[in-house]
């Protein structure tokens, strides 16, 4: 028996170390795209990513065992049972209960294993990353905020900085104002002296500011002026990322934290609440309760894995996750009732486990006494009455079937009868080719997706080198005429390389379509799954699926992640060409900009075309970074060599003293050293805004009365862009089974004179929809649209 056991044992090892992986990937995946705006903005080096992953790994292991376990014992008495090796045992002799041996003590070294990670692992895992965040989110705020810089991670301020002396952490002229300037209480503070604070918990952001002055004016009744000293003043301000943080920091994540006897010393301390109490008891529970479901899970999948006879690897993973989804449901379930008392402690984690085990050893009795896994009523009632009316139905169905087809063969021998006989060589070899049924995803399309991932990855990484090297190219002399370091290039590239993938991703998908299935024609693959009966339709599944996968990744990208690289990218690219003006990067309708010396200029837009600004704020600074002078004005155009202010005021300021105040109620023509040039961005802003962003920032000027068909274009291509990936996959197919045998250099070189057509048609459709010629949301889709329904109808002419 002991060789049968290390048999068994070795059949397990090998699926859930797969399983293992598989899962303990996604969560990590998870992890990364939940923590990829935090990671880009706050610039997080790779040590510090990297102790963020490695301290979530207890986490993610402790859930993770258990359900590897369960996958792993799936996947060998499904195998064991198709291979027909538990009839030979069974018929040797062995009962099933014999088998329990090496599952049951394999399961039991697990469950010791996971004990420990709970025990011991997991609650210096939890607390070492709650710190770790902590100090992410909060310790680095005072060294993110640099000197002639715009700060805007502080949700609704911006905060500037004038100079920081060498030495010191304070900082030497503050300037705080709201991102956005708009309401009827409108409020900018200067102070001669600032710096910032994090209580010990992280929950809140001091800035502490000394001999502040608080100006506020309602912006719709400007004689309404409001100015105020403080020699010293608090603000609590609200991180976008703290903030965050804090909200996912539940009183439960606290408790997991703490040890064993921590946990004691809370159920039995009279000063905490009551629902404290009940989540340390839960948590002592669930410390022993979740290992213990590795024993569960052995003890469960042995009967039902029998029952998983040709579903292979795809049914194991689906089976155990949907008892993993049943399990942690009844356990997220119990711990809320026993959080506010509805439930003993006790009762609530270890249900889980006893209802599964009384499912075990039923499903283990009935199983080895060779019956139905359900009750004979329930079993009599799901063969005879469901099954049976599915059958029926299914008869009636398949009558009418044959009927139509015997009509249909009847037609055709009346045309046959009509039309002269040929005499036909008789053949003596008849050749009988199996018919294959196939379910997805299964052999094939896995040899499929392997090839199409391969030359993907493949062509990607050879359209971002073009791309660099290209931009590279371009960008060498400003590199080394501003002595740009190595480090800033290769940032720079790093997040650009983003952007490109994404503008890319479409030509990918096609010229990776084309390449595939002309590989696939030249080993004459085509044609032998032809020959078995697999239709192209079918064999195109796979690489619609990876395409629709890109296409989603595509969507994530733009609405998570290009945000904020977009936004590095620019300010990184404003460093290698040495502009010194200062501005802010985040959205169009919040830019912020440092003048020669002494002026910040705050405008909700430009205009290049007309030279205009909507709503200007002008605020003119002493040598000693404090305000003189403010200036408001509806719009600001500029004439000839001046900027003619319409609608607007302006006031100057000796300290708290309001020293002067005028009316700007015709034009008026006002002098500053910056001109147009030095408003018109270099950069793309709505690359940098989220969809709803960018859609509030559209519906504000609406309401101002200027016409934005050119960022509703921008709005509507936020989405239609990364449907085009998985269109450039329904454009590419027919073509790609038309080539044949041609080759793949054949392929690329028509997929990109194909891919240039779209592109350049769907150009000519965006600049009618700029233009107002067209609607924007026609001139997106259009395109797309066109070239999918036209990839349709040639792929459908293709003989399957």
């Amino acid at each position: 028996m002991r060789k049968l056991n290390r048999y068994i044992i070795s059949e397990i090892l090998g699926p859930l170390g797969l399983g293992f992986l598989v899962y303990t990937f996604i969560l990590l995946i998870r992890f990364l795209f939940q923590s990829a705006e935090m990671i880009i903005r706050r610039g997080l080096p790779a040590p510090i990513v990297g102790r963020l992953l490695l301290l979530t790994l207890p986490n993610i292991v402790v859930l993770t065992l258990p359900m590897s376990l369960l996958f792993g014992i799936l996947i060998a008495v499904g195998r064991l049972s198709s291979d027909s090796e538990l009839i030979a045992m069974r018929s040797s002799g062995i009962s099933l209960l014999t088998l329990y041996k090496p599952i049951l003590m394999l399961s039991a070294f697990f469950t010791l294993l996971n004990t420990g990670l709970m025990v011991y692992a997991l609650p210096w895992g939890n607390h070492a990353l709650q710190e770790l965040r902590l100090e992410v989110a909060t310790q680095s705020v005072s060294q993110q905020v640099q000197p002639r810089v715009f700060y805007e991670e502080w949700e609704g301020k911006v905060v500037y900085v004038f100079e920081t002396p060498q030495g010191e952490k304070r900082w030497k002229g503050v300037f705080l104002a709201e991102s956005l300037p708009t309401g009827q209480s409108n409020q900018i503070t200067t102070a001669d002296w600032g710096e910032v604070r994090v209580d010990p918990t992280g929950e809140k952001i001091v800035l502490r500011l000394y001999n502040a002055i608080r100006h506020k004016v309602d912006l719709s009744a400007p004689d309404r002026y409001e100015v105020s000293r403080h020699k010293r003043l608090d603000l609590i301000l609200d991180d976008q990322f703290t903030s965050g943080q804090k909200a996912k920091m539940e009183v439960s994540k606290g408790i997991r934290e703490l040890t064993i006897q921590e946990l004691r010393d809370l159920r039995e301390d009279p000063t905490a609440s009551f629902e404290q109490r009940n989540l340390a008891e839960v948590e002592i529970h669930k410390k022993f309760s979740i290992p213990m479901a590795c024993m569960v899970f052995g003890l469960f999948a042995l009967p039902l894995g029998i029952n998983n006879r040709r579903g292979g690897k795809a049914s194991g993973f689906a089976l155990s996750i949907g008892v993993i989804v049943v399990y942690y449901l009844l356990l997220n379930n119990g711990e809320e009732a026993a959080r506010f008392g509805k439930l003993p402690g006790w009762l609530a984690m270890w249900s889980p486990n006893i209802l599964l085990a009384i499912c075990g050893v039923f499903l283990l009795m009935r199983r080895n006494r060779d019956k139905s896994l359900l009750l004979s009523r329930v079993d009599r009632w799901i063969r005879e009455d469901v099954w049976g009316g599915m059958l029926r139905l299914k008869g009636l169905r398949q009558g009418w079937r044959q009927e139509l087809r015997k009509e249909q063969q009847r037609r055709r021998e009346v045309k046959a009868a009509a039309r002269p006989v040929r005499a036909r060589p008789r053949s003596d070899l008849v050749l009988l080719l199996p018919r294959l049924r196939l379910a997805f995803p299964n052999l094939l399309d896995r040899y499929v997706v392997r090839m199409f991932s391969l030359v993907f990855f493949l062509v990607v990484l050879s359209g971002v080198s073009l791309f660099i090297i290209f931009d590279l190219s371009e960008t060498v002399d400003e590199i080394l005429k501003n002595k740009v370091p190595n480090a800033l290039v290769l940032a720079y590239y790093k997040y650009l390389s983003l952007q490109m993938f994404y503008e890319i991703a479409p030509i990918v998908v096609l010229v990776t379509t084309l390449m595939t299935f002309s590989l696939l024609s030249r080993k004459n693959e085509i044609m032998a799954c032809k020959a078995l009966g697999v239709s192209l339709y079918r064999l195109a599944l796979p690489a619609l699926a990876f395409a629709l996968a890109v296409t989603l990744f595509c969507t994530y990208l733009q609405s998570e992640v290009l945000p904020a690289s977009n936004e590095k990218v620019a300010q990184l690219k404003d460093r290698i060409r040495g502009n010194t003006t200062v501005r802010t990067y985040r959205r169009a309708d919040r830019q912020w900009l440092f003048g020669q010396g002494r002026y910040i200029y705050n405008y909700l837009h430009y205009d290049p075309q007309q030279q205009a600004l909507q709503r200007l704020q002008v605020f003119d600074f002493d040598a000693d970074h404090r305000l003189t002078r403010r200036l408001l004005t509806e719009t600001a155009q500029y004439i000839g060599d001046a900027w003619v202010f319409s609608k607007g005021w302006s006031r100057s300021f000796s300290g708290v003293e309001v020293t002067s105040y005028k009316r700007i109620d015709v034009p008026k023509i006002v002098r500053y050293p910056e001109t147009p040039s030095y408003f018109d961005s270099e950069i793309r802003p709505p690359e940098q805004m989220r969809y709803g962003e960018l859609k509030d920032y559209i519906e504000e000027l609406k309401e101002s009365g200027q016409a934005v068909p050119e960022l509703q274009v921008q709005l509507y291509n936020k989405v239609a862009f990364p449907v085009v990936s998985f269109i450039m996959a329904l454009v590419g197919l027919p073509f790609a089974f038309r080539l044949g045998r041609q080759g793949a250099l054949y392929g690329i070189g028509f997929s990109v004179v194909l891919g240039m057509i779209f592109l350049g048609i769907f150009a000519f459709f965006t600049k009618l929809g700029e233009a107002g010629a067209l609607p924007p949301a026609v001139a997106v889709w259009s395109p797309g649209a066109v070239f999918a329904l036209l990839g349709i109808y040639l792929f459908l002419g293709v003989r399957t």
